[in-house]
């Protein structure tokens, strides 16, 4: 007999009697088996569920569990005879595709197994490097470097514990799905509904497989949760450590605000705390190597994989050069914004230095600095000649303070040695920055735009402030905030030249990128909008990644971040209203973004895109409108899942919306589903001249909502789009631009008839603008007392003015008549007189 008794009322027992396992092809039946190995596999899931979870040992089990357990172990359904058949291959092949997972557990085990032993000793040994007074005395760098590899050794922890559990996990519901199907065969057993031996010899074979395979997976997934439990002791293990170096990190900072040594001139006598330098030095590089090493193993994969995209980057680049020569000789760009280019060694070192400093953003200062240091003269090199003019000597100058501060950190054993070397270098660079000063201020008033000079005199003034709070509080005794501007200054100035020259080199390549044929048949019309859209998010990027930079060198970073995250986090009530400042916030900020991309998508498609296929007429306008509103929907959509919205919850808000709009948006609703419409159909594309609501005008844009028709006055009148549809439209350019024009001409009884319609139809032959087919026809129309009256029909060629055309062909016909001599008759009256004054009768 064996009990299990937890804290909670929870205990579970099972009898184990001693036999033989009926092999898996025994045709004996049996009944009874007072324990099954399903119970000692709920036992090792509970044991797992415990050590996973050990805070709620205490907390009694939910009351349904049991009853749940029991009720499905005495209330199993009985399978039907005609489904035992079939229902046992389906069970068999399940069981047989258990047993295999289970075996390969095996592997998986070993696995887990070593990486916990290489966790353990690494982090045991990080431990027993540093206690809590070696802590105290590194300098911030050096801290940082620790703080940082507990938190990688952190990661790698949780992504193995991650893996364990989720191969437990698949495990436990393989026992469970089998604990299931055990319950459904021995009930079918016990109901003996089975009516032949047959069914019952099948129905006891897989009762017998089952138990076999529940033995094969109780073993392995017993020994998953001994790992299991030995992580969770590893895992408080690691907590504990990086609790008390992130307690001494914010030591470390709180330490910038109060005076931590004695004064510079106090400091020479204090030899008690002295330390060799060489000890110092060699305590630096032993953290900086180790952690290199396990930074570089943990990411092995990713260091392969950088490697090779740098090896292959330099043929590239040697590529770009001999292609941006070519363009520059066939004047396809300008050779200042190739410029990067030409220099392909440099470029590439610059690009392989920002993918260093990206692997090792969380790695190794020292290495970050190292490379910052190897990549500073190929980033001279790629910094046009203007930049320099303008940063004058530091741009050289800053790369020697850069090295001399990298040293000093070095330095931290000797504290006298280092506060006097940290105050030399402060010192240089304050004469550095106060004759460029000087020499900006003498040549501000030379300059034709003072405002630049201003900017960067603004610029060096704060930096020279800065320096100058560094000597004071090297001097005074705080040292931490002596070495955190310096260093500060220094990284924040160089990373922004760092950056710069990067940009320079992304920006020539995608210059040279899409001028390739493949690319430019894309962007052939207007290619203004893509590289202005990809210039404002690169400039973006660029800023804010800068911006963090300098946060985090001057440790501002983690401090504006706890407490943008209480401001944002702070909710506040009205009524049964709970709003939080951050989800404000992540409303109006993804609202910009939803309607920026879709702006940006539809100027795409409009401008660049969409213009370069073969697509009909007015298909452009309508793709481009309604990818607006599709992106701007699922935008808003997505931004209300920000602000915290339950998506599937808004049905209700539209269908309110729904009932809102039915009585008093009528009029907008129409509009709005007339406009999807008219995208869709396209009876009206932009510039059709159309006939509607009384004017006459050419169609200048199609919106959702609204259609904009210019007169030929030059008023813009907006028509809404119901009305286009509910109203009687004339198009007359919907199957294409020409038009028909009508002239009516009158001659005398004396020409012949024929004469004058030949003379008037080989007139509009030679017109400009008349189409030949359909070709020109003049016809007779009237008889009238005073006059023969025609009607001349010419038909105006694609994409013409016809109004210009008809005036022309109205001078020609009049000329024409003209030279052949025939006379339009002009209208008589007969006047009758009753009675005549002797005075005019006279006259007559």
């Amino acid at each position: 007999m064996i009990r299990a008794s937890f804290t909670g009322g929870l205990s579970i027992s099972c009898s184990i009697r001693p036999r033989t396992l009926p092999p898996l092809n025994n045709r004996e039946p049996y009944l009874e088996r007072p324990c099954s190995w399903a119970g000692v596999a709920a036992v090792a899931v509970l044991f797992w569920a415990c050590a996973a979870t050990p805070r709620t040992w205490a907390q009694p089990p939910p009351a349904p569990f049991a009853a749940q357990a029991s009720s499905q172990e005495q209330e199993g359904e009985a399978i039907l005879p005609a489904d035992i058949p079939a229902r046992a291959d389906a069970d068999e092949q399940f069981i047989q595709a258990v047993v295999q997972r289970a075996q390969q557990v095996d592997d998986a085990v070993r696995e887990f197994a070593q990486t916990l032993v290489r966790h353990s000793s690494a982090v045991q040994g990080l431990k027993e490097q540093f206690n809590s007074s070696d802590l105290s005395v590194l300098p911030m760098r050096r801290l940082d470097s620790v703080h940082r590899h507990w938190r990688l050794y952190d990661r790698e922890f949780s992504r193995w514990r991650g893996n364990l559990q989720q191969l437990t996990k698949a495990r436990s519901e393989d026992a469970a799905s089998l604990t299931s199907r055990r319950v459904a065969w021995r009930a079918t057993r016990l109901a003996s509904t089975a009516s032949t031996p047959a069914l019952l010899q099948r129905v006891d074979e897989l009762i017998g497989q089952i138990d076999h395979a529940e033995i094969v997976l109780s073993v392995r997934l017993g020994r998953l949760l001994d790992l299991g439990r030995k992580g969770n002791a590893l895992s408080t293990q690691l907590q504990s450590a990086m609790t008390t170096v992130a307690s001494k990190v914010e030591e470390q900072d709180w330490r910038l605000l109060m005076i931590d040594s004695p004064p510079l001139w106090q400091a020479g006598s204090a030899t008690d705390s002295l330390e060799p330098v060489h000890v110092g030095l060699r305590k630096s590089l032993e953290i900086e190597m180790a952690f290199a090493r396990d930074h570089d193993a943990a990411k092995d994969k990713l260091l392969r994989v950088l490697v090779a995209c740098c090896m292959l980057l330099l043929p590239l680049m040697l590529w770009l050069k001999h292609r941006a020569g070519r363009l520059i000789s066939a004047g396809q760009a300008p050779e200042l914004s190739l410029y990067a280019l030409s220099r392909p060694w440099a470029a590439w070192l610059v690009l392989v230095a920002l993918g260093a400093v990206l692997f090792d953003f969380q790695g190794p200062i020292i290495r970050q600095q190292a490379v910052v240091l190897l990549a500073w003269a190929p980033v001279l090199r790629l910094l046009p000649q203007r930049i320099l003019a303008v940063v004058g000597p530091w741009a050289y100058l800053s790369a020697i303070f850069y090295f001399l501060n990298v040293v000093a950190s070095l330095l931290g054993g000797d504290q006298f040695l280092y506060r006097s070397f940290l105050l030399t270098i402060d010192l240089l660079m304050l004469v550095a920055l106060g004759w460029l000063l000087f020499r900006i201020r003498r040549a501000t008033s030379d300059i034709s735009q003072p405002s630049q000079g201003s900017e960067l005199n603004l610029l060096l003034s704060l930096a020279f402030v800065v320096l100058l709070a560094c000597a004071v509080s090297n001097v005074l005794g705080n040292v931490s905030l002596a070495t955190m501007l310096t260093g500060a200054v220094l990284d924040s100035s160089y990373i922004a030249l760092a950056m710069y020259a990067g940009a320079t080199v992304v920006v020539a390549l995608f210059q040279v990128l899409l001028s390739r044929p493949t690319v430019s048949r894309l962007t052939t019309r207007h290619t203004g909008s893509l590289i202005r859209a990809g210039a404002k998010v690169g400039r973006t990027l660029i800023v804010a990644v800068w911006l963090v930079i300098a946060l985090r060198s001057f440790r501002i970073y983690h401090p504006l971040l706890d407490l943008l995250v209480s401001i944002l986090t702070f909710d506040f009530s009205l009524g049964v209203l709970s709003i939080s400042l951050g989800s404000i916030v992540a409303f109006v900020g993804a609202t910009w973004v939803a309607f920026w991309l879709a702006k940006t998508i539809r100027l795409l498609l409009a401008e660049d895109i969409l213009p370069s296929l073969s697509l009909p007429r007015g298909a452009g306008n309508s793709i481009s409108t309604l990818s607006y509103y599709t992106v701007l929907f699922l935008g808003l959509l997505a931004t209300l899942a920000v602000a915290g919205f339950q998506v599937g919850q808004l049905t209700f808000v539209f269908g309110a919306l729904g009932v809102g709009i039915g009585f008093g948006l009528q009029d907008i609703v129409k509009n709005f589903v007339s406009g999807l419409i008219l995208m869709v159909e396209r009876p009206v594309r932009p510039g059709d001249v159309v006939d509607v609501a009384g004017m006459s005008g050419t169609v200048r844009n199609i919106g959702i909502r609204a259609t904009t028709v210019t007169t030929a006055e030059g008023a813009d009148v907006v028509v809404p789009n119901g009305m286009l549809l509910a109203d009687k439209l004339v198009n007359w350019t919907l199957s294409g631009t020409g038009r028909r024009i009508d002239i009516n001409v009158r001659t005398g009884y004396g020409v012949a008839p024929r004469r004058t319609i030949d003379l008037l139809v080989g007139i509009a032959r030679t017109v400009e603008g008349i189409a030949s087919q359909p070709a020109p026809v003049a016809i007779l129309t009237g008889l009238a007392p005073e006059a023969l009256e025609f009607n001349l029909r010419a038909w105006t060629k694609d994409q013409t003015d016809w109004v210009i055309v008809r005036s022309n062909l109205a001078v020609r016909i009049r000329d024409g008549l003209a030279e052949a001599g025939i006379e339009i008759p002009l209208p008589q009256r007969d006047l009758h007189l009753r009675s005549v004054s002797r005075e005019s009768a006279k006259s007559m």
